[in-house]
């Protein structure tokens, strides 16, 4: 109950904060404070490793994606104005739609940003804004541990801005809230960024080697198994 309470006040607050501050930067300022007090005031310790290797602007950072909960935690530790790009049904909420924009999400269709022309062009142009890009390449999460396929559309829009990508690696926010649970555990959760790939061409045979690079590093340190050798054996059978 008492987790329910601080999750339900703090984004009512960060939503009254969003929607009156005037400027970007104040707007994420009271988010990221928001977002640490609240894991605070639930006991959760966040330790974060690498933080020193993200630029001020024009960079990718792919994250693998376990819960709602990895949203709530990136706020709390990312630092300058990023860019989350979101699924597409997300721009039509009520509460979340309105919220997202002021931040200066980019709404993308579900699973793969490079199935739209229009979506891969505003990304690219906030990229090319000096703001960095924060994806989740899996395109969604499940109840079922372990680390999805990557979709390339995130490498797509770094080779066209030329940005170096970063691995990102969340951890504990599925045993936190997974996917279908109501009642939440108190986990240690971790933010660990690793040395950026840097973009070899724009070619698909390129793209293919940058997302397999990043998403080795990702498997390296998730601490969660590879589900697309997982899921193998079950499309031969």
């Amino acid at each position: 109950a008492w987790w329910w309470m601080i999750v339900a006040d703090s984004f009512f607050l960060a939503w009254l904060a969003v929607m009156v501050l005037p400027r970007l930067s104040w707007r994420w300022a009271a988010v990221r404070s928001i977002a640490r007090a609240a894991l605070a005031s639930v006991g959760v310790p966040v330790s974060v490793t690498g933080l020193a290797r993200i630029p001020p602007g024009n960079a990718m950072l792919v994250f693998n994606h376990s819960s709602y909960m990895d949203a709530l935690v990136l706020s709390a530790v990312l630092p300058g104005e990023p860019v989350y790009v979101a699924k597409k049904e997300l721009a039509a909420q009520v509460f979340a739609g309105p919220f997202l924009r002021r931040l200066g999400a980019l709404f993308v269709e579900r699973y793969d940003v490079s199935a739209s022309l229009a979506d891969t062009e505003a990304v690219v142009a906030a990229a090319r804004e000096g703001r960095n890009i924060v994806f989740f390449p899996e395109g969604t999460f499940t109840r079922r541990p372990g680390l999805s396929e990557f979709y390339l559309g995130a490498f797509k829009i770094a080779a066209q801005a030329g940005l170096p990508v970063l691995p990102g690696i969340i951890r504990g926010t599925r045993t936190m809230m997974r996917s279908g649970q109501w009642f939440p555990r108190r986990t240690p959760l971790s933010i660990r960024i690793e040395e950026p790939a840097k973009p070899a061409g724009s070619d698909f045979a390129a793209l293919v080697r940058l997302r397999d690079a990043v998403r080795q590093v990702v498997l390296a340190h998730c601490g969660e198994p590879d589900l697309a050798e997982l899921v193998k054996p079950e499309r031969l059978q």
